[in-house]
């Protein structure tokens, strides 16, 4: 899967728009009952470098394989060897209809991971339309 490749090497996670499924009987990927659980879930996971649980609850479980998904955590991980302690949501911008995009940094001393996200509040709870981590912070910017 030459395009899974790509994104690999590049560092970079990217989600498009998924319908979402039920993925158990209480939860829904992609789909987060407010802005602070999805924060939270979002802030959890990226500080602990706990990256497949993130990538499989953001929309992920039908975009890539499990061996697939095994080799980017591997990447991943290496490029974010330690855990983060610090976190900033450093750019918002709302769309209008409940549409909103925003920007978060992660780091630990001049270690970074950014991440960006296109989210959708439809008042009982709030869609992850698309995200994506990267390693470069102008492959965030480049989403504004």
């Amino acid at each position: 899967m030459s395009s899974l490749r790509s994104f690999a090497l590049s560092f970079s996670l990217v989600a498009a728009q998924v319908c979402a499924l039920p993925a158990a009987a209480q939860e829904m990927d992609s789909v987060f009952a407010s802005y602070a659980e999805y924060s939270a879930f979002v802030d959890r996971h990226i500080m602990r470098r706990d990256f497949v649980p993130l990538v499989l609850r953001l929309g992920g479980r039908d975009e890539y394989r499990e061996d697939d998904l095994h080799a980017l955590n591997n990447q991943l991980l290496a490029t974010f060897p330690v855990n983060f302690f610090e976190v900033s949501v450093f750019r918002e911008t709302d769309l209008g209809g409940g549409f909103r995009q925003e920007a978060r940094a992660y780091w630990t001393g001049v270690s970074y991971a950014w991440f960006y996200a296109l989210l959708h509040d439809r008042d009982s709870e709030l869609v992850v339309a698309m995200f994506v981590l990267h390693s470069d912070p102008a492959q965030i910017m480049a989403e504004f």
